[in-house]
């Protein structure tokens, strides 16, 4: 359906981005996944509940990103949005009009201040449960003092150190970590040989707000065994599994020798290389966007109904795979 034929049969903006979506075949959770905004803020907008956002800069933001992802004009769309929602300036109008009137009648006298003592008290608990919920609704602090973003090192065990909210439930690689009542924490990790990625993740306590740290850190294996003289070292072959995203980010869950490499959005364009043994195996939420080698060769991904797509190969015969 044209852009045009949609905005004159629906009423409200929140009818006409549901309508194109659900058209463009996407869920609320894939939207989620590829514009960034969070599925409650989705089904605000689709339901016309743009009293529960913070302010309406916010509302107009996250409405001009969902229709340009879902290919329609931004303009019309926020100006849709505008005519569904009351004019503030006139509301301003009146109720600067109406604090004249009511200035005109006003004597000072000591019960009026005692009234706005009692404000200010007001507006001093006010602002003070405010800033507490501005805080619970901002998301956890990370800090991360080491490994740097990057490190190559030759430990087999590092410790991943650093400091996070102190109000906060803290998670690296999935596993639960403890912090001290100051925020700082301290866990060791075994790496293995080759790229290794370090997830952390922090929420704040009865919140959905949360960050998300990661970091690359590369397992350089000492060569600690010398080939003895005269004796002919056993050549095995070196097998090798790819992965790269392409046009857009997107959802992966990259599992090699049953470990799991990636658990995250991966960014357009990002490369990650690993050696197999066995068997690897991957989840993508955008079938199209992800490509997948082993040994230089591309393995084709199967995909379901929607856009994601899955595979899991067996390394037999030391270089040969077997897919499904």
């Amino acid at each position: 359906m044209k852009q045009s034929d949609i905005l004159t049969a629906m009423i409200t903006v929140g009818e006409v981005l549901k309508k194109q979506r659900k058209e463009l075949g996407k869920t609320v959770e894939q939207v989620a996944l590829d514009t960034k905004i969070q599925p409650r803020f989705i089904t605000y907008i689709e339901s016309n509940d743009f009293e529960k956002f913070d302010s309406p800069i916010y509302a107009q933001g996250f409405i001009k990103i969902y229709a340009k992802y879902l290919e329609l004009n931004e303009d019309r769309i926020l100006a849709l949005y505008r005519r569904s929602v009351p004019n503030d300036n006139q509301k301003n109008s009146l109720n600067r009009e109406t604090q004249i009137v009511k200035h005109r009648n006003i004597s000072i006298s000591p019960k009026l201040i005692a009234i706005a003592f009692s404000i200010l008290f007001l507006l001093g608990i006010l602002g003070y449960i405010g800033f507490q919920i501005y805080q619970f609704q901002n998301p956890p602090t990370i800090t991360i003092q080491s490994p740097e973003n990057g490190q190559t090192v030759s430990e087999k065990e590092i410790s991943v150190t650093g400091s996070v909210d102190s109000n906060s439930v803290l998670f690296v690689n999935d596993q639960p970590i403890e912090i001290s009542p100051e925020g700082n924490f301290n866990y060791s990790i075994k790496l293995n040989p080759g790229v290794n990625i370090i997830t952390v993740l922090a929420k704040k306590n009865n919140s959905t707000q949360e960050s998300v740290e990661t970091i690359k850190v590369t397992y350089d294996v000492p060569d600690t065994e010398e080939v003895k003289e005269n004796e002919e070292p056993i050549e095995k072959q070196v097998n090798t599994v790819r992965l790269e995203t392409v046009n857009s980010s997107v959802w992966v869950q990259f599992n090699v020798d049953q470990v799991n490499k990636l658990s995250q959005i991966v960014q357009s364009g990002e490369v990650y290389e690993y050696e197999v043994e066995n068997q690897f195996s991957l989840t993508t939420g955008i079938s199209t966007s992800t490509k997948l080698y082993f040994n230089d060769e591309e393995i084709p991904i199967t995909q379901g109904g929607s856009s994601i797509g899955s595979i899991t190969c067996e390394i037999v015969n030391n270089n040969q795979i077997n897919c499904e």
